[in-house]
């Protein structure tokens, strides 16, 4: 397990859910997910989450056209939806905020852990920062665990997030998560990195990097929901 704050999961929002869901088990070898039907269509959604070693993605479609989301991806398509952060102590994260001037959507107990939410216009994107109990476990566990697959890509390693002014979200990331910026639009997580990146046709999250099992497949990049995931090599750490 790597020193918190991670990315420990990321989010795509799509029209069609089993149509993605193919696309990610033709690109990553999944052969079963992690679903919660009920709490999902309580949301207004369902969903699968396919798991790595450790870090996940999760496929969500609207239920009905006439939510936000159904709307969202009735003008947009498939997009990046959210990315899930893991801290060691959400609450001084939520404190750090407040000095900002940021708040969450909400903040609670869920499956006893601690998750919140936070609006795109805050953190450049829809997020979670969640601290879990203990550290090396993950909602849903143990099922979600049983279901990984490491065959193609071992876990998530980095993300992309489009933003009007990297520079500036860059600062309140590092600010809220209590971490120290490498140049001006990158944060180091842990063994995981979160790039700021100017926003063309769309903001949010927009690419992922997952490290490859198989070295032939670095540098390759596949799109799914919207986002490019992108086949790079095992970070080496001291």
């Amino acid at each position: 397990m790597s020193t918190l704050p991670r990315i420990r999961q990321v989010v795509l929002l799509v029209p069609d859910l089993e149509d993605a869901l193919a696309q990610c088990r033709e690109t990553f070898g999944f052969i079963t997910g992690t679903r919660d039907p009920e709490s999902m269509a309580e949301l207004g959604f369902e969903h699968e989450v396919c798991s790595f070693a450790d870090t996940f993605i999760e496929l969500c479609a609207p239920l009905s056209p006439d939510s936000g989301p159904g709307r969202l991806v009735e003008r947009k398509g498939p997009v990046g939806y959210m990315l899930v952060v893991q801290v060691d102590d959400q609450q001084a994260a939520i404190d750090r905020a407040a000095a900002l001037g940021i708040e969450p959507l909400f903040a609670q107990d869920f499956e006893g852990n601690q998750i919140s939410q936070w609006h795109p216009k805050s953190l450049g994107t829809l997020a979670e920062i969640d601290q879990v109990e203990p550290a090396d476990s993950w909602h849903f566990a143990p099922r979600i665990f049983a279901a990984s697959c490491t065959d193609v890509a071992r876990d998530i390693v980095g993300a992309d997030l489009a933003t009007p002014d990297p520079a500036a979200m860059a600062q309140t990331w590092s600010q809220v998560l209590d971490l120290p910026l490498d140049g001006p639009t990158t944060l180091p997580m842990g063994d995981t990195v979160l790039r700021f990146v100017p926003a063309q046709d769309v903001t949010g999250l927009v690419a992922v990097d997952v490290e490859a099992t198989d070295p032939d497949r670095i540098g390759d990049s596949v799109r799914i929901g919207g986002v490019d995931f992108r086949f790079v090599a095992a970070t080496v750490t001291a």
